[in-house]
């Protein structure tokens, strides 16, 4: 017995480096693998499951998009992909994975959350309820980020259009100044989406009787827009506001 474990020890001395190389070689490969999970596997599923998201949101199926469907829960993967189907559970569930938050895809959930809680909270009968959507909307907005300038400002835009929703109008057009400053900052200034936001910051400051803001507004909106088919009655707002200012 002891000439066994003498051999074995001296084997053991004599290829220990090799143990040792081997041992770090395992573990290398271990890293690999989780490495690979992480790098490709969590982003792909995270685009699939905010395809999902997107496509029920498509269909106005805001609660099915936040929350999951209770009865379809697996849906079918592209056949470019491994694997025959994935679990949805929502939304939510995405931004509760640290892993998946964090992709690429992941990061948009909450801007696509806001807009259906935002959704939800419009036809919601149950004003309690229709407050928490409406305040879980603007949480939700709060916490996306992104480096486009033009996400940002339809951001802005969005939490501003909560605040209308909430009868506080003051806050809302200071969301639709904010976001009217980052588009103002950009390259594409004057396009469809400036327009309405226009009309949406007017109608906020007729509300907070800033009666001079309203018309500054509307009167960009002839200047900049003078061919739009949506600014059909901007002359009859400019005069109203006009003499009023007198």
């Amino acid at each position: 017995m002891n000439k066994l474990l003498n051999k074995l020890n001296t084997t053991f001395n004599e290829r220990k480096n090799s143990f040792y190389f081997l041992g770090i070689l395992i573990i290398v490969v271990i890293s690999l693998v989780i490495l690979k999970k992480s790098v490709w596997e969590e982003p792909i599923k995270a685009e699939i499951l905010t395809h999902i998201a997107k496509t029920h949101m498509k269909n106005s199926n805001f609660t099915f998009a936040l929350f999951g469907d209770t009865i379809q829960t697996f849906y079918d993967i592209p056949e470019e992909l491994p694997g025959d189907s994935i679990e949805f559970l929502g939304l939510k569930n995405i931004l509760e994975n640290s892993k998946l938050k964090n992709t690429v895809a992941g990061k948009s959930c909450n801007y696509l959350a806001g807009i259906c809680y935002y959704n939800l909270a419009l036809n919601e009968s149950d004003e309690n309820i229709k407050s928490e959507y409406f305040s879980q909307a603007i949480s939700n907005f709060d916490n996306f980020k992104s480096k486009n300038k033009a996400f940002n400002s339809r951001v802005k835009e969005n939490i501003g259009d909560v605040f209308a929703e909430l009868n506080q109008p003051e806050t809302a057009l200071d969301y639709y100044k904010k976001s009217l400053k980052i588009i103002n900052h950009s390259s594409n200034k004057n396009t469809s989406s400036k327009l309405f936001l226009l009309k949406k910051a007017a109608q906020m400051a007729k509300l907070t009787n800033n009666q001079g803001l309203a018309l500054k507004y509307y009167k960009e909106i002839k200047k900049d827009f003078s061919d739009s088919r949506s600014i059909k009655d901007i002359d009859k707002f400019i005069n109203e506001l006009s003499s009023t200012e007198k």
